[in-house]
């Protein structure tokens, strides 16, 4: 009685078919990274260092610019609005010729240059964020459209905390200037965009927030 199956004869390799299949595969495996190489998206750049890139007055939903490099070598500052559970970095904004570059702030806070800072002089300390990102997703001043007055916001900067109290909320136009004037009064000043115009596609108005220092900091 035969077998149910028939064995298939053993085939037996040469040492040159050996090499010429170990060539094949690494060939095949050299080419699927190389196609996987060329899928992979660049990192995005960064502004190189001494370069302060000029800001239109007002500024379009695709007006973006890099994320520069986070400075290490000084402690991290934050904003924390308690009331919302909501708390942002907070990064440099570069003086320009006639305002502040803030193009490239993203999802953080920038603190414009050249106004106060807690711990190093009494006077007004001036932040700028956005409403809302490129991609129309909120911003991390688009919370400044829900404070009410007295509610809290709090500063840090390492293992340091300071803290506010609204005190005031006011609409005002991009040219007003004299909202981050250093007259000498202790306090905070927020600072977004609101009032788009779809047909300009820009923003023609701020909302801007006021706290005062509580008297216990």
């Amino acid at each position: 009685m035969g077998l149910p199956y028939s064995r298939r004869p053993r085939r037996n390799f040469s040492f040159f078919q050996l090499i010429l299949m170990t060539v094949g595969v690494v060939l095949i495996v050299v080419s699927i990274q190389q196609l996987l190489s060329q899928g992979q998206q660049p990192p995005p750049p960064t502004l190189p260092p001494g370069v302060t890139p000029t800001m239109p007055r007002a500024l379009t939903r695709s007006d973006v610019l890099p994320t520069p490099t986070v400075d290490h070598s000084v402690p991290p500052r934050f904003i924390v609005f308690p009331a919302a559970a909501l708390t942002s970095r907070i990064i440099e904004a570069i003086r320009t010729e006639d305002s502040w570059e803030t193009r490239y702030l993203g999802d953080s806070v920038g603190h414009l240059e050249g106004t106060s800072w807690f711990g190093k002089e009494i006077g007004n300390i001036v932040l700028a964020g956005h409403v809302e990102s490129e991609t129309g997703a909120p911003g991390p001043f688009a919370y400044l459209f829900k404070v009410n007055k007295e509610d809290l916001v709090i500063l840090q900067e390492g293992p340091t905390s300071r803290y506010y109290r609204v005190t005031e909320i006011i609409r005002a136009e991009p040219d007003d200037i004299y909202l981050t004037e250093q007259d000498g009064g202790d306090r905070l000043t927020l600072i977004t965009c609101t009032d788009y115009n779809y047909k300009d596609r820009r923003y023609e108005g701020r909302l801007v927030v006021i706290a005062e220092p509580l008297t216990n900091n």
